[in-house]
């Protein structure tokens, strides 16, 4: 069995597994899962098979129609989560339609505002399956890239009843917003579809039994093809 091959964005089963056992355990899983036979029986497909019902971006906005400095935004979730969702990747942008409007250079003020926006995020928290907090205080909204990679190296799964609370607050005032327009900033959130509810169902043990078995985990002697 090859133990080195790579899932979607060249993430490695193996580290997904040290990280979160039970994740790793859906994503091999989630092929006979998606195929409508029962997850506890039937042979597993050598690499870790991994079928999944598509992908979906949920974008999370806090919005400014005040210039003023110092406010504090509530970020509002832009649609649903239908079904469970592995996040994999975070990204921002913010937007300001109106600001230079007609000016040649807009674009150029625009991406160098994208790059230090002074907006910083005073808490993002996900209740779901498991309780994260990506940032506690004051982080930069430049930041929440490489924030979010470090305290979910292996992403995060969503579950269908899960909440997102996310506070904002805008460090200077936004004088270049004329009256009556606006500023927002988005988080978007880049998931890859799971089957409802299995990863909840999911045993530990049962799942870093299995990883270990498989070579994934340390402990385990992997098989090898042929034999």
């Amino acid at each position: 069995m090859e133990l080195s091959r790579p899932i979607p964005k060249a993430t490695w089963l193996g580290d997904i597994a040290a990280h979160d056992p039970r994740l790793a355990y859906t994503l091999l899983k989630s092929g006979q899962v998606s195929g409508g036979s029962s997850y506890l029986g039937g042979g597993m497909t050598p690499g870790g098979y991994v079928d999944t019902g598509g992908w979906e971006i949920l974008n999370l906005r806090a919005f400014w129609s005040d210039p003023a400095p110092l406010q504090v935004v509530q970020g509002k979730l832009l649609g649903i989560v239908e079904t469970d969702l592995w996040v994999r990747r975070v990204t921002y942008t913010v937007r300001r339609p109106d600001a230079f409007l007609n000016n040649i250079l807009k674009a150029q003020s625009d991406y160098y505002n994208s790059l230090n926006p002074n907006i910083d995020i005073t808490q993002l928290t996900i209740k779901s399956y498991n309780r994260y907090v990506i940032s506690p205080t004051n982080t930069p909204l430049e930041n929440i890239s490489t924030v979010f990679e470090a305290v979910a190296p292996a992403g995060l799964v969503l579950r269908t009843v899960a909440t997102i609370l996310a506070t904002f607050t805008n460090l200077r005032a936004f004088t270049e917003i004329p009256p009556g327009s606006n500023l927002n900033a988005v988080i978007s959130f880049h998931a890859t579809r799971l089957p409802t509810g299995f990863y909840g169902s999911v045993d530990p043990a049962v799942a870093l039994a299995l990883l270990t078995e498989m070579g994934y985990l340390p402990g385990g002697a992997p098989s090898v093809e042929g034999e």
